[in-house]
C-alpha cells in the first residue's frame, strides 16, 4: 500500500536560500535597533536627552538662558 503514504519532503534550495537571507536581514535589523536603543538609553541616563535635559536645544544652551525668549 505504498500509494497511500505521504511523499517525502524535498528541500527547495532556492527557498532555503531565500529564508536564510531573510533571517540574516531580520537579525541585522534587530541588532541595529538594540544598538540605537542602548545609545538612546545611555544618553537619557546622562541627561543629554529628555524633557528635563539642560541640553535639549542646539548648542547646549538649554532652557535657562536669561533675557532670551524661547
Amino acid at each position: 500500500m505504498g500509494f497511500m503514504r505521504t511523499p517525502k519532503y524535498q528541500r527547495d534550495p532556492e527557498l532555503e536560500k531565500q529564508l536564510k537571507e531573510q533571517r540574516e536581514e531580520e537579525e541585522r535589523i534587530k541588532k541595529e535597533q538594540e544598538a540605537k536603543e542602548k545609545k538612546f538609553k545611555s544618553r537619557v541616563d546622562r541627561g543629554l536627552v529628555g524633557a528635563r535635559s539642560l541640553f535639549s536645544r542646539a548648542g547646549g544652551r538649554g532652557f535657562y538662558t536669561e533675557g532670551e525668549e524661547v
